[in-house]
């Protein structure tokens, strides 16, 4: 193991990863967009040694080699958007029995498999001193990097011997943790209709029409009426059929109409050639359908029960759609996964409160709403 004096000038490499991703038939090539603005930060600590921390789902330690020693660490959680910044740091031991330096890196990985990697620094510590190791990623904005993926980020933070990606550079101890946080791309509150983002359909479907007049908001809510003695619905779409791969979920309390669903899908004409559908029965009995459609048929279906009253109260209903795979969660519950028979197109994000003419039809004697917190992608 090299051995510097403290203070020896040794400096921090910037390295920029790019890496060919092929998606629906087209390559991009991505640029790891890297923030030097406290973005790698080691510093000796002599903070009280303490026990490390619990490793909680997703987290692990590996390739951890005697003399160095991970001791603490604070790994991101939560959501976060275009412009935020993302912290992680960990603190380690030199027990190698001699003065000894490090260099520690970071590496966050989105759902497609690319990679965003920080600059390692470099950093003496003498035997059985400790150090922190701090990193900051500031989420590109759009003009930085248009194609951002929302859903869950992989963080993984290392120590090496010597500078990383060099031939004599051999890990030495890492941690990592799957889904250790979520970028989202867009959320809408539905303060007011926001219509450069939105339209609200008209056409008929099952039983009845979809009515633009429908859908109002009230209270910081998006609202789709189900008027009393009929059987019109209501349902809104992006303006764009650009929604592909990424995290889609939505917070909705469904009304109590039992001869409705409400929908929450990505959509694109002609029917059973693009679509991945979250359905559920606007009723206390809890029924909700995951489908697919492509290549002109029901490509996958799964029934099941909520196990709760989805008119009762706001519930999250989510799904994640990624090269060979869509996830279907509620309440950050995985319910469902399909593995093929899914569609390759961009499609517009859609969710909607209707009669289908496959279910028992009635009336409802009094108008009810499904109610939407917030819708995020």
């Amino acid at each position: 193991m090299q051995k510097n004096k403290r203070g020896g000038g040794q400096k921090t490499v910037r390295r920029i990863f790019h890496k060919v991703l092929e998606q629906t038939g087209k390559l991009f090539l991505l640029k790891a967009v890297l923030f030097l603005a406290a973005s790698a930060l080691l510093l000796p600590t002599c903070a009280p040694e303490r026990a490390p921390a619990a490793l909680e789902e997703g987290e692990k330690v590996i390739d951890e080699q005697p003399g160095v020693k991970i001791l603490d660490y604070r790994i991101p959680q939560g959501e976060f958007f275009r412009g935020d910044s993302v912290h992680t740091e960990i603190t380690v031991q030199n027990n190698t029995g001699e003065e000894a330096s490090f260099y520690a890196g970071c590496s966050i990985k989105d759902p497609l498999g690319r990679y965003f990697d920080l600059p390692a620094t470099a950093v003496t510590l003498a035997d059985g001193e400790k150090g922190r190791a701090a990193f900051s990623w500031l989420i590109p904005s759009e003009t930085e990097l248009k194609d951002l993926t929302s859903g869950p980020y992989k963080v993984t933070t290392a120590l090496w011997p010597e500078q990383p990606g060099t031939e004599e550079a051999e890990r030495l101890a890492s941690l990592e943790k799957e889904a250790a946080f979520h970028v989202i791309n867009h959320a809408d509150h539905f303060t007011t209709f926001d219509e450069t983002l939105w339209k609200k359909s008209s056409h008929r479907l099952g039983l009845g029409r979809l009515q633009p007049g429908n859908v109002t908001t009230t209270d910081n809510k998006l609202a789709i009426t189900l008027p009393g003695g009929t059987y019109e619905g209501g349902q809104i779409e992006t303006r764009t059929a650009d929604h592909l791969y990424g995290s889609y979920r939505a917070r909705l309390k469904l009304p109590d109409v039992p001869s409705s669903i409400t929908g929450f899908f990505l959509y694109k004409q002609p029917d059973f050639e693009h679509e991945i559908d979250i359905e559920i029965m606007n009723s206390p009995c809890g029924t909700i359908w995951f489908t697919t459609y492509a290549s002109g048929e029901v490509s996958n279906t799964y029934e099941t029960s909520l196990g709760f009253d989805p008119t009762a109260g706001f519930h999250e209903y989510r799904f994640d759609f990624y090269p060979g795979e869509v996830s279907f969660y509620v309440e950050g519950e995985l319910l469902q996964s399909f593995g093929s028979g899914l569609p390759e197109e961009p499609m517009y994000l859609m969710l909607n409160a209707w009669f289908p003419d496959w279910l028992e039809a009635e009336k409802p004697p009094e108008g009810a709403a499904l109610l939407v917190d917030w819708i995020k992608y």
